[in-house]
C-alpha cells in the first residue's frame, strides 16, 4: 500500500499540471492582448519621433502613466512643428509646466473615437448621426482668486449648472470642431467657419483653428485613438471667463454680476485643503436662474447627459458705448423723472428691467454666422443684429461670443407693451398685464395693436393696487373688472394702420370684443359714456406714441370702463320720447315678456356675451305694422305696442329676436363680414341668420333670410355706433324679415 500512493500521488499531480498549462493557454489566447493591437498612446508617439514637445508636456503634467495604460481616450496631438510654431507666436522658449498641463488635457477627450464617429451625438438612446460639434475634455478649472458682490478678496469655483453647483461634476470644457459630416446636415459652409477663423482654410477637418492631418488620423492604440493635428491648442475661456476679463464689456459685465450669488461648498473647501495644504473657504459663483443661462457653466443644458457634444450657449455681447446709449435712450427714458439716471439705481427699482436687457442678449442655442434669424433668445425674440454689428467674434469653451456696437432691441422694450413696462407711472398695468396673462401678446412685434395707457393714480381711485407681499394674489380690488377695463384698453389692428385720433374719429374693437370710439382728441367707451365722473362722456388724448415697433400707445389720465346697465337701458334711453329715433322699436320691447322694465334685461342676453343690437327706424317699424310682422293696424301702420293676444306677443319677441345678432358685434369698421346668428331660433333649436354683406368705415349693409337688404345708418345725426353693455346698438334704413 504504501508503494502504491506515492505513484498515484505522482499521476494526479501529473494531470494537474497538464491540465492547468492547457487552460492557461486557453485563457491566454482568450483574454491575452492581442498581437495586432498598437501599443499605447504615450509608445506610439514616442516611436514616431515627432512629437517631442508634447511628450514633454505630457510628462509635466503627469500624465504619462495614464497614456500608457489601459483606458479609452481620443488624443488630437500636435506635431513638433506645431509647437515650433506656436512657441515662436508666443515668444516662448519652454512650455511651463502650467501650461503644459492645460494642453495636454485639453487634448485629451474621454472615450477612443475615430473621426467618422466624432460627429454622431452619443445620446441616452445611442448615437444619432451628424450631430454633434463638441466632445468633453479633460481640462477643467478648479479654485480661483475672486471676489464676493461686497469686492472681498474670496477663493471661488464656478457653477456647473444653472443656478446651482454639483460637488461630483468637475465642469469640464468642452472642444469645438466642424467636421464635414456635421457641417453638411446641418447647413453649414466654409463661411461659418471662417467667421470665427477668418485666417484659416476650412477643409470639414478642423479641430478649432487646427486641422487634422490628412493620413494621421485614426490611429488605433491600446487604450485609444490618435488623431494628428497641425495646430497646439489651449482651453479657450468660458463665456464668463472672457466677459470678465475683457474691459470693452464692463458695463455689460456690472450688470451680469447683480445676478450672481457666492455660495459656500464645504466639499470643494475640503478638496481644495487637501491638494494645496492650504484651508480656506471656497464659494461657488452662482448665477440667478432668473438669466437664461449660467455664463460660467460649461455643461449645457443637462437634458441628457452629452447634450453639450451637440449643443452650446451664444451671446451677443454689446460693448460699453451700446449699453450706455442703450441705457439713455430707452432703459432709463421714463425714470429720470423719479431721479433715477443710471443703471445701478435702476437695478435697485426695477430690476426685472435689467434682468430682460441682459436675456434679450442671451440664447440658450447655438447661433451660427449664418443663422442669425434661426434663432431666438432667451425673450423669445430673433436677434435684430446683424453681422455688420459684430465687433468681434469667439469660439468659447461653452459657447459663441459675438461682440456687438449696438444692444438687443428687445420685444419688452420695443413694442407698445414697452410703453409700459419702461414707465414707472403704468407699474400697476404693467403688473395686472402680466398676472392676467394679457401681456404676451403685446410683446408680439408681428401683430399690430394700440394700447390706451391707465396711470397709477386712475387705477388707485378705482380701488385697484399691486402689492407683491401678496404673492399669490398681488393685483389688489376686483380682479374681473379690472381684466375687462385692460382688455379694452387692448386694440387688435389686425393689418390696418395706426388711426389718427388728434383729427378723425371712428370706431375700434377691443382684445376682448367690446368697441371703444374716438373723435378729433378724444376717446370714450360704453362705461365713460355712462359715467358723471369723466367730464363731457370722454378722455382727451394727451399724446400718442407711434415708437413702438408693433402699433401706438395712447395716454389719457382716465380709464375706458365698462357700463354696468343692461343692453335694455340703452335702448331705452333714445326710445322713451316719440321722438326718439329707438321710440317704435323701444314701445314694442319694454311691453313684451322678453324685457325685464326694471334692469332693462332681454330674455337670451346672456352676460359675457358680444351682441349686436339692430334698431329699425320708427318709418321702418311702420312698414313692418303694415307687412304683418308687428300687431298694429295693417292699413296704416299703427302700432300696437302692448298686444294682448298670443299670436301678438310672439310676433313681437320674434321680431326683436331676429334684429339681435347673436355672439358677436359687428360695426362700421371694415372688419366682419358673413353669416351670423341672431336670437331666434325655430322649435329645432336652429337660429335663424342674417348675413353681413358690406362692410367699411362708411357703410353697413345686411341681407335677412328673404334677400332683402337694409343699410345701418351712419349719418352724424344718426344712432348707430352706439356703445353698450358688451354690445353696439345700430338704427336701420327698414326691418329685417324672418320666415318661421
Amino acid at each position: 500500500m504504501s508503494k502504491i500512493l506515492p505513484k498515484i500521488l505522482t499521476v494526479c499531480l501529473t494531470i494537474i499540471v497538464m491540465m492547468s498549462g492547457c487552460r492557461k493557454k486557453e485563457f491566454d489566447e482568450f483574454y491575452g492582448r492581442p498581437e495586432n493591437l498598437g501599443d499605447p498612446i504615450y509608445q506610439q508617439l514616442q516611436t514616431k519621433g515627432n512629437f517631442t514637445k508634447f511628450l514633454e508636456c505630457v510628462d509635466k503634467a503627469g500624465y504619462k502613466e495614464t497614456l500608457s495604460t489601459a483606458g479609452s481616450w481620443t488624443v488630437f496631438a500636435p506635431t513638433d512643428d506645431a509647437f515650433a510654431a506656436y512657441m515662436k507666436e508666443n515668444a516662448l522658449t519652454e512650455i511651463k509646466a502650467d501650461l503644459a498641463s492645460k494642453i495636454v488635457r485639453y487634448s485629451m477627450v474621454y472615450d477612443g473615437e475615430k473621426v467618422e464617429r466624432l460627429s454622431d451625438f452619443f445620446s441616452s438612446k445611442g448615437f444619432i448621426k451628424n450631430t454633434a460639434f463638441r466632445r468633453r475634455t479633460v481640462y477643467y478649472d478648479f479654485v480661483y482668486d475672486g471676489k464676493d458682490n461686497n469686492g472681498n478678496a474670496i477663493k471661488v469655483i464656478d457653477a456647473n449648472r444653472h443656478g446651482s453647483y454639483l460637488s461630483t461634476d468637475f465642469n469640464n470644457k468642452n472642444i469645438t470642431y466642424f467636421l464635414a459630416p456635421f457641417m453638411a446636415f446641418s447647413s453649414l459652409s466654409a463661411a461659418d467657419y471662417n467667421f470665427f477663423y477668418p485666417n484659416n482654410t476650412y477643409s470639414g477637418s478642423n479641430i478649432g483653428e487646427a486641422r487634422l492631418i490628412d493620413g494621421q488620423t485614426n490611429i488605433i492604440a491600446e487604450n485609444g485613438i490618435i488623431h494628428i493635428i497641425d495646430k497646439v491648442l489651449v482651453p479657450p475661456l468660458s463665456i464668463d471667463q472672457y466677459v470678465n476679463q475683457k474691459s470693452d464689456y464692463s458695463v455689460f459685465k456690472s450688470l451680469l454680476d447683480k445676478f450672481v450669488n457666492y455660495s459656500l461648498n464645504t466639499d470643494v473647501s475640503h478638496r481644495y485643503e487637501v491638494l494645496t495644504g492650504k484651508a480656506s473657504n471656497v464659494y461657488a459663483k452662482v448665477y440667478s436662474t432668473s438669466l437664461a443661462f449660467s455664463p460660467n457653466n460649461e455643461n449645457y443644458l443637462k437634458l441628457d447627459a452629452n447634450d453639450a457634444q451637440t449643443g452650446s450657449y451664444s451671446i451677443f455681447a454689446p460693448n460699453n458705448d451700446a449699453v450706455n446709449t442703450y441705457a439713455k435712450n430707452v432703459l432709463l427714458k421714463y425714470w429720470k423723472k423719479r431721479g433715477v439716471n443710471n443703471l445701478n439705481e435702476l437695478y435697485v427699482v426695477a430690476p426685472d428691467l435689467i434682468r430682460d436687457f441682459i436675456n434679450s442678449h442671451l440664447f440658450t442655442t447655438t447661433v451660427w454666422p449664418s443663422k442669425f434669424t434661426n434663432n431666438s433668445n432667451a425673450l423669445g425674440d430673433v436677434t435684430k443684429l446683424t453681422t455688420a454689428n459684430i465687433t468681434e467674434k469667439q469660439v468659447l469653451s461653452n459657447g459663441f461670443l459675438y461682440g456687438v456696437n449696438k444692444a438687443q432691441d428687445a420685444s419688452v422694450f420695443s413694442t407698445v407693451y414697452g410703453n409700459v413696462n419702461l414707465d414707472p407711472d403704468y407699474n400697476i398695468m404693467k403688473q395686472a398685464l402680466n398676472y392676467f396673462g394679457l401681456a404676451t401678446q403685446l410683446k408680439t412685434q408681428s401683430i399690430k395693436y394700440i394700447v390706451v395707457m391707465v396711470p397709477d393714480v386712475t387705477l388707485r381711485k378705482m380701488g385697484f393696487n399691486y402689492d407683491p407681499f401678496f404673492a399669490s394674489a398681488p393685483i389688489r380690488g376686483d380682479n374681473t373688472a379690472l381684466k375687462r377695463i385692460l382688455q379694452t384698453h387692448i386694440i387688435p389692428l389686425g393689418d390696418r394702420a395706426v388711426p389718427n385720433f388728434a383729427t378723425g374719429s371712428g370706431i375700434l374693437e377691443a382684445s376682448n370684443g367690446e368697441y371703444i370710439k374716438y373723435d378729433k382728441g378724444k376717446i370714450f367707451s360704453a362705461g365713460t359714456q355712462d359715467s358723471t365722473l369723466v367730464a363731457k362722456q370722454t378722455i382727451p388724448i394727451d399724446s400718442t406714441s407711434t415708437a413702438p415697433v408693433n402699433g401706438a400707445a395712447i395716454y389719457g389720465k382716465e380709464a375706458l370702463t365698462y357700463t354696468s346697465l343692461n343692453i335694455g337701458k340703452h335702448i331705452e334711453k333714445y326710445g322713451t320720447l316719440a321722438t326718439d329715433p329707438y321710440y317704435n322699436f323701444f314701445q314694442y320691447l319694454k311691453s313684451n315678456l322678453i324685457y325685464n322694465q326694471t334692469t332693462g334685461a332681454i330674455t337670451g342676453v346672456t352676460d359675457g356675451v358680444n351682441y349686436t343690437i339692430l334698431v329699425p327706424t320708427n318709418a321702418a317699424i311702420v312698414n313692418a305694422v303694415k307687412a304683418g310682422l308687428l300687431p298694429g293696424n295693417i292699413t296704416t301702420g299703427a302700432p300696437t305696442f302692448a298686444p294682448s293676444d298670443g299670436i301678438g306677443i310672439t310676433q313681437v319677441s320674434k321680431f326683436i329676436q331676429y334684429h339681435i345678432i347673436n355672439k358677436s358685434t359687428v360695426v362700421s369698421d371694415g372688419q366682419k363680414t358673413g353669416q351670423f346668428e341672431t336670437l331666434l331660433k325655430n322649435d329645432g333649436g336652429d337660429a335663424a341668420k342674417i348675413n353681413v354683406v358690406l362692410n367699411s368705415t362708411t357703410a353697413l349693409t345686411l341681407r335677412d333670410v328673404t334677400g332683402a337688404t337694409v343699410n345701418v345708418l351712419l349719418g352724424t345725426n344718426d344712432r348707430s355706433n352706439v356703445l353698450s353693455n358688451r354690445a353696439v346698438i345700430h338704427q336701420i334704413n327698414g326691418y329685417l324679415k324672418y320666415q318661421f
